[in-house]
């Protein structure tokens, strides 16, 4: 693949999310889901001021930030198996929960650094 210059650069990554399983039987055990989030790399100068950010207030700064980079998801389903579309407030309502708020936080962050800065390579 050739390097193509855009303007807006939007990658989609996978998030894992662990939930404490809804079966009586499956107490203490929790289900794996995934989904694909579209995510836009942010210029130096937006990433910096997140830094700053995260310094001051980390909950609130990480919750606008994630607004700022998610663009779109795709395998997120309701009850009856419909798609839900994306929508930031959509995407407010998911983050109230913190098993997706933290998988969503975790996969955006795995997207910046990538597996082999995660494993030292």
């Amino acid at each position: 693949m050739k390097f193509t210059l855009t303007r807006a650069h939007l990658y989609w990554w996978p998030v894992k999310v662990a939930i404490p399983h809804p079966d009586k039987d499956k107490a203490g055990e929790q289900l794996e889901m995934t989904f694909k989030m579209q995510f836009e790399a942010l210029p130096r100068e937006d990433a910096e001021r997140i830094a700053e950010d995260m310094k001051r207030d980390p909950e609130t700064a990480a919750n606008a930030d994630i607004r700022r980079v998610a663009r779109d998801w795709d395998e997120v389903v309701d009850a009856e198996g419909k798609a839900i579309p994306f929508s930031t407030e959509a995407l407010d309502e998911l983050m109230q929960i913190s098993w997706y708020r933290m998988a969503v936080y975790r996969a955006w962050g795995a997207s910046l650094i990538g597996d082999a800065a995660r494993l030292g390579n």
